[in-house]
Protein backbone atom coordinates (compact mmCIF):
# COMPACT_ATOMS: atom_id res chain seq x y z
CA UNK A 1 0.00 0.00 0.00
CA UNK A 2 1.55 3.38 -1.05
CA UNK A 3 2.41 5.43 2.47
CA UNK A 4 0.11 8.07 1.44
CA UNK A 5 -2.80 5.80 1.30
CA UNK A 6 -1.20 3.81 4.50
CA UNK A 7 -1.22 6.84 6.52
CA UNK A 8 -5.27 8.52 5.54
CA UNK A 9 -6.46 4.51 6.49
CA UNK A 10 -4.82 4.96 9.90
CA UNK A 11 -6.02 8.33 10.43
CA UNK A 12 -9.23 7.34 9.07
CA UNK A 13 -9.32 4.05 11.24
CA UNK A 14 -8.27 6.30 14.97
CA UNK A 15 -11.18 8.55 14.16
CA UNK A 16 -13.67 6.50 14.24
CA UNK A 17 -13.25 5.55 17.99
CA UNK A 18 -13.46 9.50 18.58
CA UNK A 19 -16.01 9.84 16.50
CA UNK A 20 -18.22 6.58 18.60
CA UNK A 21 -17.42 8.74 21.99
CA UNK A 22 -18.79 11.54 20.64
CA UNK A 23 -21.85 10.22 19.26
CA UNK A 24 -22.05 8.52 23.34
CA UNK A 25 -21.68 11.94 25.11
CA UNK A 26 -23.69 14.02 23.00
CA UNK A 27 -26.55 10.72 23.67
CA UNK A 28 -25.95 11.14 27.35
CA UNK A 29 -26.44 15.21 27.18
CA UNK A 30 -29.68 14.90 25.59
CA UNK A 31 -30.95 12.39 27.93
CA UNK A 32 -29.62 14.51 30.79
CA UNK A 33 -31.10 17.76 28.98
CA UNK A 34 -34.79 15.77 29.78
CA UNK A 35 -34.13 15.30 33.06
CA UNK A 36 -36.31 17.61 35.05
CA UNK A 37 -34.62 19.00 38.51
CA UNK A 38 -37.16 19.27 41.41
CA UNK A 39 -36.01 21.51 44.00
CA UNK A 40 -36.27 20.07 47.66
CA UNK A 41 -35.56 22.52 49.99
CA UNK A 42 -34.04 26.30 50.64
CA UNK A 43 -32.03 27.77 53.09
CA UNK A 44 -34.72 29.90 55.56
CA UNK A 45 -32.27 31.37 58.31
CA UNK A 46 -31.31 34.90 58.30
CA UNK A 47 -27.86 35.12 60.36
CA UNK A 48 -25.36 37.57 59.70
CA UNK A 49 -22.73 34.84 60.85
CA UNK A 50 -22.85 31.99 57.98
CA UNK A 51 -23.77 32.31 54.23
CA UNK A 52 -26.78 31.62 52.88
CA UNK A 53 -28.78 30.25 50.03
CA UNK A 54 -26.57 27.26 51.11
CA UNK A 55 -27.33 24.00 51.75
CA UNK A 56 -24.56 21.60 51.53
CA UNK A 57 -23.26 18.45 52.00
CA UNK A 58 -25.94 16.01 51.51
CA UNK A 59 -26.14 11.99 52.42
CA UNK A 60 -29.20 10.31 51.43
CA UNK A 61 -30.75 6.55 52.26
CA UNK A 62 -33.77 4.60 50.94
CA UNK A 63 -35.92 2.01 51.63
CA UNK A 64 -38.48 1.25 49.30
CA UNK A 65 -40.16 3.88 47.72
CA UNK A 66 -39.36 6.73 50.85
CA UNK A 67 -36.27 8.54 50.15
CA UNK A 68 -34.65 10.75 53.21
CA UNK A 69 -31.80 13.73 52.73
CA UNK A 70 -30.20 15.25 55.31
CA UNK A 71 -28.07 18.02 54.68
CA UNK A 72 -26.19 21.16 56.15
CA UNK A 73 -28.52 24.53 56.09
CA UNK A 74 -26.28 28.15 56.43
CA UNK A 75 -22.44 26.98 55.85
CA UNK A 76 -19.89 28.52 57.91
CA UNK A 77 -17.06 29.75 56.93
CA UNK A 78 -14.84 27.58 58.81
CA UNK A 79 -17.48 24.86 59.70
CA UNK A 80 -20.39 23.44 60.25
CA UNK A 81 -24.24 25.25 59.66
CA UNK A 82 -26.67 27.16 61.10
CA UNK A 83 -28.72 24.17 61.42
CA UNK A 84 -29.93 20.50 59.36
CA UNK A 85 -32.29 20.27 57.27
CA UNK A 86 -34.36 17.49 55.53
CA UNK A 87 -36.38 16.53 52.97
CA UNK A 88 -38.82 13.22 52.64
CA UNK A 89 -40.26 11.86 49.31
CA UNK A 90 -42.36 8.51 50.31
CA UNK A 91 -42.81 7.92 46.35
CA UNK A 92 -39.71 7.19 44.73
CA UNK A 93 -38.84 11.14 44.56
CA UNK A 94 -41.87 12.63 42.65
CA UNK A 95 -42.88 14.81 45.54
CA UNK A 96 -40.97 15.80 48.86
CA UNK A 97 -42.07 17.49 52.38
CA UNK A 98 -39.09 19.25 53.95
CA UNK A 99 -38.02 20.45 57.29
CA UNK A 100 -35.01 21.50 60.14
CA UNK A 101 -34.12 19.56 62.82
CA UNK A 102 -35.44 21.19 65.90
CA UNK A 103 -34.04 21.44 69.25
CA UNK A 104 -29.97 20.87 68.49
CA UNK A 105 -28.68 24.38 67.02
CA UNK A 106 -30.00 28.07 68.70
CA UNK A 107 -31.60 28.68 65.17
CA UNK A 108 -33.19 25.88 65.42
CA UNK A 109 -37.35 25.76 66.28
CA UNK A 110 -37.34 25.16 69.03
CA UNK A 111 -33.51 26.54 69.60
CA UNK A 112 -31.19 23.43 71.02
CA UNK A 113 -27.97 24.53 73.02
CA UNK A 114 -25.38 24.23 70.38
CA UNK A 115 -24.42 26.79 68.23
CA UNK A 116 -23.63 24.86 64.71
CA UNK A 117 -24.16 21.54 63.21
CA UNK A 118 -22.98 19.11 61.14
CA UNK A 119 -22.17 15.91 58.99
CA UNK A 120 -25.61 14.52 58.91
CA UNK A 121 -25.98 10.80 58.62
CA UNK A 122 -28.93 9.00 57.45
CA UNK A 123 -30.04 5.24 58.33
CA UNK A 124 -33.39 2.69 57.98
CA UNK A 125 -34.28 0.68 61.32
CA UNK A 126 -36.06 -1.62 59.37
CA UNK A 127 -36.79 -3.85 62.26
CA UNK A 128 -38.37 -0.87 64.55
CA UNK A 129 -40.16 1.36 61.45
CA UNK A 130 -37.76 4.46 62.55
CA UNK A 131 -35.67 6.46 60.45
CA UNK A 132 -32.76 8.56 62.12
CA UNK A 133 -30.40 11.43 61.21
CA UNK A 134 -27.04 11.52 63.25
CA UNK A 135 -25.04 15.02 63.12
CA UNK A 136 -22.48 16.45 65.43
CA UNK A 137 -23.28 19.64 67.31
CA UNK A 138 -20.57 22.16 67.30
CA UNK A 139 -19.99 24.61 70.18
CA UNK A 140 -17.59 28.42 69.48
CA UNK A 141 -16.50 28.95 72.83
CA UNK A 142 -12.73 28.18 73.26
CA UNK A 143 -12.82 27.17 69.94
CA UNK A 144 -14.77 25.44 67.14
CA UNK A 145 -15.15 21.91 68.82
CA UNK A 146 -17.30 18.92 68.55
CA UNK A 147 -19.11 18.60 71.78
CA UNK A 148 -21.74 15.77 71.14
CA UNK A 149 -23.26 13.18 68.47
CA UNK A 150 -26.50 13.14 68.77
CA UNK A 151 -29.25 11.17 66.48
CA UNK A 152 -33.07 12.90 65.48
CA UNK A 153 -35.61 10.24 65.02
CA UNK A 154 -38.87 9.94 62.98
CA UNK A 155 -41.48 7.05 63.14
CA UNK A 156 -43.55 8.61 60.68
CA UNK A 157 -41.59 7.82 57.64
CA UNK A 158 -39.74 10.29 57.74
CA UNK A 159 -42.32 13.46 57.76
CA UNK A 160 -41.80 14.80 61.48
CA UNK A 161 -38.55 14.45 63.82
CA UNK A 162 -38.31 14.68 67.47
CA UNK A 163 -35.77 16.39 69.23
CA UNK A 164 -32.56 14.71 69.43
CA UNK A 165 -31.00 12.05 71.56
CA UNK A 166 -27.76 12.22 72.22
CA UNK A 167 -25.53 8.93 71.46
CA UNK A 168 -22.28 10.81 73.56
CA UNK A 169 -20.78 13.98 74.48
CA UNK A 170 -17.43 14.97 74.42
CA UNK A 171 -16.72 16.28 77.31
CA UNK A 172 -13.40 17.99 78.62
CA UNK A 173 -11.13 19.04 75.82
CA UNK A 174 -12.40 16.23 73.38
CA UNK A 175 -12.47 16.83 69.76
CA UNK A 176 -15.92 14.69 68.17
CA UNK A 177 -15.41 14.41 63.99
CA UNK A 178 -16.96 12.51 61.36
CA UNK A 179 -19.84 10.52 62.67
CA UNK A 180 -22.13 7.75 60.93
CA UNK A 181 -24.87 5.86 61.55
CA UNK A 182 -25.91 2.11 60.49
CA UNK A 183 -27.99 -0.78 61.18
CA UNK A 184 -26.84 -4.09 61.19
CA UNK A 185 -28.71 -6.61 58.91
CA UNK A 186 -31.16 -8.53 59.81
CA UNK A 187 -29.76 -12.18 61.47
CA UNK A 188 -32.19 -14.86 63.40
CA UNK A 189 -33.32 -13.77 66.54
CA UNK A 190 -30.56 -13.99 69.27
CA UNK A 191 -27.78 -14.51 66.95
CA UNK A 192 -24.72 -12.39 68.05
CA UNK A 193 -22.07 -10.87 66.00
CA UNK A 194 -18.45 -10.74 65.68
CA UNK A 195 -18.24 -7.44 67.93
CA UNK A 196 -21.40 -8.51 70.31
CA UNK A 197 -24.06 -6.96 69.29
CA UNK A 198 -27.20 -8.49 68.31
CA UNK A 199 -28.64 -7.89 64.72
CA UNK A 200 -31.26 -5.05 64.60
CA UNK A 201 -28.69 -2.38 66.24
CA UNK A 202 -28.00 0.76 65.31
CA UNK A 203 -24.98 1.64 65.36
CA UNK A 204 -22.97 5.40 65.36
CA UNK A 205 -19.78 5.87 65.69
CA UNK A 206 -16.86 9.00 65.66
CA UNK A 207 -13.75 10.08 65.53
CA UNK A 208 -12.53 11.35 68.70
CA UNK A 209 -9.64 13.73 69.49
CA UNK A 210 -7.22 13.82 71.11
CA UNK A 211 -7.48 9.92 72.13
CA UNK A 212 -8.90 8.81 75.35
CA UNK A 213 -6.69 6.66 77.76
CA UNK A 214 -5.72 3.83 76.39
CA UNK A 215 -6.71 4.59 72.57
CA UNK A 216 -4.54 4.54 69.94
CA UNK A 217 -6.31 8.06 68.73
CA UNK A 218 -8.11 6.35 65.55
CA UNK A 219 -11.71 5.81 65.19
CA UNK A 220 -13.55 5.84 68.50
CA UNK A 221 -17.18 3.84 68.85
CA UNK A 222 -19.25 6.44 70.17
CA UNK A 223 -22.66 3.93 71.68
CA UNK A 224 -24.84 1.47 69.78
CA UNK A 225 -28.23 1.82 70.32
CA UNK A 226 -30.99 -0.64 70.21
Amino acid sequence: MPPVASALRRTTLGTLPVLAAASVLAAAQLALAAVSLTQVSADPYTNTTSFHATEVEPDTFASGSTIVAAFQVGRFEDGGASNVGWATSTDGGKTWTNGFLPAITKLATPPGPYDRDTDPSVAYDAKHGAWMISSLPLTTGGGLRGAAVVVSRSTDGGLTWGDPVTVANAGGTSDFDKNWTARRPARPTGTATRSGTTSGTAITCGCRSPPTAGSRGGPRPCRTRP
